[in-house]
């Protein structure tokens, strides 16, 4: 039973990993459309996101009750909010730096965790974020600039963070629900999220652009609503079952490693070599932090065997 366990441990860290990377992809896209008015993306993404996974998983339906309804309606509030300062930051700042604020959830994810639901902090966890912080602030570091400048667009981001890791947390939550389906929660919550999205577009006139969109511009919208949205908040309610949210939030600090790579090899955003760095340090408190945990959940099995 512990090795099947470990198993589906292992397979939620890659799923996990996966969903990091989905997310990786939406910030060049993002800035690949920043001419696009906000609340138009928000409202094609997520309605074509709804749209896929209620046809892919339309026996799903049958599960239905008030209670899926009510707290994807909840979640789906916050999800928007954060969208909004994530897309309209990135207008603001370069694609990799975005891509760097937007993950600083893995910071606020323990201290949430710590403050409201009173769990500690394992001492693997804080030197993981730690080292993760490390790899975030390299990525920050701009030498045109003279040093750590922090710009509008990047504090837009990093509000964007508190809102995803209050996402993260909530999300696991909820995928330890018996009586919700994981699945249809999650069709629910990317409708709700296009009909946020497509209130505030009327209401600001934002449709009218639909005639000046270009094709390469929808496929790129099409793109972040098949992965970044449904592919991504999929996997990361599923593995959240088996992986705490201290430690989800710090995988999904790959967001800013893809990010920044996919930034330099769609857009041709530059990177310096401490950025670089950066990313890798990010890898490396990573694979630091699944590697600590492996060695601690060995020794807490031997325990029990003796």
């Amino acid at each position: 039973m512990k090795d099947k366990s470990s198993n589906r441990e292992l397979l939620s860290v890659f799923g996990l990993i996966l969903a990091a990377m989905f997310w990786g992809i939406s910030y060049p896209l993002t800035k690949f459309v920043e001419d696009v008015p906000t609340f138009y993306i928000i409202s094609i993404r997520f309605a074509l996101a709804a749209i896929v996974l209620a046809i892919c998983f339309f026996r799903h339906f049958r599960n239905f009750n008030m209670d899926t309804l009510k707290f994807s309606f909840i979640l789906s509030i916050l999800i928007t909010a954060m969208y909004i300062f994530n897309i309209v930051g990135v207008k603001y700042t370069t694609s990799v730096r975005a891509s760097f604020f937007t993950t600083l959830s893995f910071l606020v994810c323990p201290v949430i965790n710590l403050l409201v639901y009173k769990k500690r902090i394992p001492g693997f966890i804080a030197v993981s974020a730690l080292i993760c912080l490390a790899g975030t602030c390299m990525l920050c570091y701009t030498p045109d600039m003279g040093g750590l400048v922090i710009n509008s667009g990047d504090i837009l981001c990093a509000m964007a963070s508190i809102a995803g890791a209050i996402n993260i947390i909530y999300m696991e939550k909820m995928s330890h629900r018996t009586n919700i389906d994981n699945t249809l929660f999650i069709i629910f919550l990317m409708a709700f999220v296009s009909v946020w999205g497509t209130v505030i577009a009327a209401v600001r006139g934002e449709f009218a652009y639909h005639s000046l969109i270009t094709s390469s511009q929808m496929t790129a919208i099409i793109i972040m609503g098949l992965f970044s949205s449904a592919g991504a908040f999929i996997l990361q309610i599923h593995c959240e079952k088996q992986v705490p949210s201290n430690r989800v939030g710090i995988i999904f600090s790959l967001e800013p490693a893809s990010g920044c790579i996919l930034s330099v090899l769609l857009i041709h955003e530059t990177l310096s070599l401490i950025g670089w760095t950066g990313a890798i340090v990010i890898m490396i408190s990573i694979l630091y932090m699944e590697f600590a945990n492996n060695r601690q959940q060995a020794r807490l099995n031997a325990e029990s065997v003796e």
